[in-house]
């Protein structure tokens, strides 16, 4: 389960409605239906929820990270 903390009702609002869409093809019908601004917040979402789901992925590969970090300057 994804978790995003601080979200205005509207931002609650418009991730409920993105997850009601059934395919990509929808999911494009209805960003091109928005306004600028709210197409933007959509973007801003899904780029959100990517970046959630990433974080979880690379929670439980805690080797990986530990391998990495001895390369960090």
């Amino acid at each position: 389960m994804i978790t995003l903390n601080n979200l205005t009702q509207e931002q609650v609002e418009m991730l409920d409605t993105m997850w009601e869409l059934d395919s990509y093809e929808d999911y494009d019908d209805w960003l091109e239906s928005l306004s600028k601004k709210d197409r933007r917040m959509a973007e801003t979402l899904q780029t959100m929820v990517i970046a959630e789901e990433m974080e979880k992925m690379l929670g439980d590969c805690a080797d990986a990270k530990n391998v990495l970090s001895k390369f960090s300057l």
